[in-house]
């Protein structure tokens, strides 16, 4: 252990920040997992948060006339997921070296938020989990070109034809995978992670923000006068009383 304190030297007071790192990293991995799987009597569909589907199917809707409508992932919450983990590993790793704490509340408020988005990505991916089950649907019963290609199938030996109270199937509702849950539990971590760091670092003491707002302030009313003030003169008013006149000499 002696000789690993030089290297371990610039982690402290930064523990909490670098797990927060390493999870990020571990989620980032998991966004490229199927979330959401979903099997029926035609195939099964996987999807990743991205919108990318894995589907294997035998297509017995191809020739229907109203095949089951295609569902349709936004990724969008997966792409700020992915730039709020880009913001949380720059600051944490420029924060080992420089110690500012504009970084530190960086890589804590981006790690809130990659966990935000990874939880909007979860729900989102759960509220799409029907629409993709419905996507390897047999359409109407009524729909000839789906009826062919149940019979194909069935000739084929790829599948069993679905007669109503003959054959017994089992149908599987689609859900989250283990990948979705532990990207929100790892996301989580991470952001429970940085906080605790932050205010582990915060200076001791409560914030102080002023608040007090004087409650007597002076008020200083000003009246007008009843009569106007006489306006200024530019030459002074000659004296009209005469001056004496001069005594005559004796």
């Amino acid at each position: 252990m002696t000789t690993l304190r030089p290297y371990l030297a610039p982690l402290q007071g930064n523990w909490g920040y670098v797990v927060a790192a390493a999870g990020s990293v571990v989620t980032f991995c998991t966004l490229f997992q199927p979330w959401v799987n979903a099997a029926t009597l035609d195939g099964r569909i996987k999807a990743t948060p991205f919108g990318k589907f894995e589907i294997s199917s035998s297509l017995v809707a191809l020739w229907s006339g109203a095949p089951p409508p295609q569902a349709k992932v936004n990724g969008t919450w997966a792409v700020l997921a992915c730039v709020a983990i880009a913001v949380t590993l720059f600051a944490v790793v420029v924060n080992l070296r420089a110690r500012t704490t504009t970084l530190s509340h960086l890589a804590a408020c981006s790690s809130v938020a990659m966990a935000l988005f990874i939880v909007f990505a979860l729900v989102h991916m759960n509220g799409k989990a029907p629409e993709l089950r419905s996507m390897l649907g047999y359409g109407r019963t009524t729909d000839l070109g789906g009826q062919i290609g149940l019979l194909m199938r069935w000739a084929s030996g790829n599948g069993k034809y679905p007669m109503p109270g003959i054959r017994q199937v089992s149908i599987t509702t689609a859900s989250l995978t283990a990948w979705a849950w532990f990207a929100a539990a790892t996301a989580v971590v991470s952001a429970v992670a940085a906080i605790a760091q932050w205010v582990r670092n915060r200076p001791a003491g409560p914030i102080q923000i002023p608040l007090q707002i004087p409650l007597r302030m002076p008020i200083v009313i000003t009246r007008p006068s009843s009569a106007p003030a006489p306006a200024p003169d530019s030459a002074p008013t000659p004296d009209p009383t005469p001056a004496p006149a001069p005594d005559p000499p004796e």
